[in-house]
C-alpha cells in the first residue's frame, strides 16, 4: 500500500540575514536542506511547543530533574507518579487532543517522548502497535532508579484507572517496560 502524499503549499516568509545564516549552518549540520529544517521546525511548533504554551510544563534539564527526585522518598515518588505525572499527562492530552482515553493519553505520552524530555520510546506509542493481547511500552530514561519508580507508579495508575487491572512492569535503573491488558472497554 503506498503513503498517501500531503498536500502540501508554497509560503514565502521573511527572515532576518542573522537567522537565515543560523539556519543554512544548521541545516548543512544536519545534512537536509533549508526547507527541510524549516519543516521540522514548524512541526515541532504545532505538534509540542504549541500545545506546551498553553499547559503549566517547565522544561529543565535532566541532571537537575534527577537531583530533584534523588531527594524524594520512595512513598513520595510515588504518591507524585500516581498523581501528579497521572495529571499532567491528562491535561496535555485534553489540550493536544480534546480528550483523555487511552489512545490520547499514548499520543500525549508519544509526544513527551519525542520532544527533549528525558524519556526516549523504544517504539512509536500507539495503540495500533499492539502485541498479542497486550500493548506494550519501552521507556528509557536517565533519571536513575528513583525515576524508574516514578514511572512504574504512573503505569500502575494508568493502567488502573483505564482497564481495573495492574500491568506487568519490569523496570531497571534506566528502563521501564510496561505490558498493559488489551481489554475492549463496553461503548456506553
Amino acid at each position: 500500500m503506498s503513503a498517501k502524499k500531503k498536500k502540501t503549499i508554497l509560503r514565502t516568509i521573511r527572515l532576518s540575514e542573522d537567522i537565515d545564516d543560523l539556519l543554512e549552518k544548521d541545516a548543512v549540520e544536519q545534512n537536509v536542506s533549508a526547507n527541510a529544517l524549516i519543516t521540522k521546525i514548524m512541526t515541532r511548533y504545532m505538534e509540542w511547543n504549541r500545545i506546551i504554551d498553553k499547559t503549566s510544563y517547565v522544561v529543565i534539564p535532566s541532571l537537575l530533574f534527577r537531583a530533584l527526585i534523588n531527594g524524594l522518598g520512595d512513598q513520595e515518588l510515588e504518591e507524585i507518579g500516581k498523581n501528579a505525572v497521572a495529571n499532567a499527562v491528562k491535561e496535555l492530552a485534553m489540550i493536544a487532543f480534546g480528550k483523555a482515553d487511552f489512545d490520547t493519553l499514548l499520543n500525549a505520552l508519544s509526544l513527551i517522548t519525542k520532544y527533549d524530555t528525558g524519556l526516549i520510546a523504544s517504539s512509536p506509542l500507539s495503540t495500533e502497535s499492539r502485541i498479542d493481547s497486550q500493548y506494550t511500552i519501552t521507556l528509557r530514561h536517565d533519571w536513575g532508579p528513583k525515576g524508574s519508580i516514578l514511572l512504574k507508579s504512573f503505569f500502575e495508575s494508568l493502567s488502573m484507572n483505564e482497564f481495573g487491572k495492574q500491568p506487568t512492569i519490569s523496570i531497571t535503573d534506566d528502563v521501564v517496560t510496561v505490558k498493559f491488558p488489551r481489554v475492549q472497554k463496553p461503548h456506553p
